[in-house]
């Protein structure tokens, strides 16, 4: 008598299909076999026929917990499209480090403080090269709006571009702190592209993940 461990998975028994792993169907269909071709003279063990409906057992369960997790998965997915879309309308706040200047103005530069704290703010060209630094002294924590100048630390205007920035702090008790910008306006649409979401905000498509907070108004 053979065993289903001594079993080539490779090799095809009756209807079961070529594969190099078992499915819990094709393990049933040779424990069949089997069982339909076992010595008369020297029937299986129980032992060993207990532990082979115990692998079965097992096999099968890990296949229903693959196919509830799949479920989920989709299920979670559509609910996170549809919550979402009602985004469309409503004010929004999202992590966002670019500044842009056009005709020779820059863009207002956004952050949120923890707490009061000596406060800089570093400005990068396109290729991460510090152009500028402002010191903007002690500020409260909250939500806080900077305008940069447009000018690097020589005073000499910038190219009309995209930079980007950088906000340190320095709490009063010595805690150094790097902030992220934000950036806040009304969601036009909502886009999913490759299994991920995004919002667009004035023209700006940001990750769902990088939102920060959501308003009606």
């Amino acid at each position: 008598m053979f065993s289903i461990n001594q079993i080539n998975t490779n090799v095809s028994v009756g209807s079961v299909k070529n594969s190099k792993s078992l499915g819990k169907n094709e393990f049933l269909k040779l424990l069949i076999t089997q069982l339909e071709n076992q010595n008369p003279l020297k029937p299986m063990d129980n032992t060993q026929f207990i532990s082979q409906m115990a692998q079965f057992t097992s096999l099968e369960q890990t296949t229903n917990l693959a196919n509830s997790f799949d479920n989920f998965e989709k299920d979670f997915s559509s609910t996170m499209q549809l919550q979402a879309a009602s985004l469309v309308g409503k004010e929004v706040s999202a992590y966002s480090n670019e500044l842009n200047v056009i005709s020779g103005k820059s863009g207002t530069m956004s952050f949120i403080l923890p707490k009061k704290a000596m406060t800089y703010v570093k400005i990068f060209d396109s290729k991460g090269n510090v152009i500028d630094i402002k010191k903007l002294g002690w500020i409260d924590g909250g939500k806080h709006s900077y305008v940069w100048s447009a000018t690097n630390s020589n005073g000499v205007p910038v190219p009309d571009g995209t930079y980007t920035y950088e906000v340190d702090a320095i709490q009063e008790d010595g805690t150094q702190v790097q902030l992220e910008g934000v950036k806040s306006g009304k969601v036009s649409k909502v886009k999913f592209e490759n299994g991920k979401i995004y919002v667009t905000v004035n023209g700006v498509d940001y990750s769902l993940s990088n939102i920060t907070s959501i308003s009606n108004t």
